[in-house]
């Protein structure tokens, strides 16, 4: 049973993962920085241009991460919410989770899941 609740967990998280724009939320943070390390040296654009633009990327810096973090860890509700079955309770479930054959399987399983996905995809 604790194998199965394993494979369940990697095969639900992988597919909220796949699902939900984490990648696009971190692409967008990503731009972000750049403009914003091309910005700082430039000679052509003027300080005045420089100090009303560099807020500007920062709060698309700020908002970008922490909707990233927020989207992670909607990722992995399916491996806490597991806990609630699991003998002990979610704090066993999550101690069980650290044990180092636990973390294999459930990256096993989630990559092997998200190759799988990925590529039924592209047909």
């Amino acid at each position: 049973m604790h194998w199965l609740r394993l494979i369940l967990c990697a095969v639900l998280a992988s597919e909220l993962f796949l699902r939900l724009p984490i990648l696009q939320t971190l692409a967008k943070a990503r731009a972000a920085a750049m403009k914003s390390a091309r910005l700082l040296p430039s000679t052509r654009i003027s300080d005045h241009w420089k100090e009303r633009m560099l807020p500007v990327y920062a709060r698309i810096i700020a908002t970008n991460s922490v909707l990233f973090f927020g989207l992670l860890c909607a990722a992995l509700v399916p491996v806490v919410l597991a806990g609630l079955f699991h003998p002990g309770g979610v704090s066993a479930w999550l101690a069980a989770l650290l044990h180092p054959v636990n973390m294999v399987a459930l990256f096993a399983v989630s990559a092997g899941y998200v190759a799988l996905r990925l590529r039924l995809r592209r047909g």
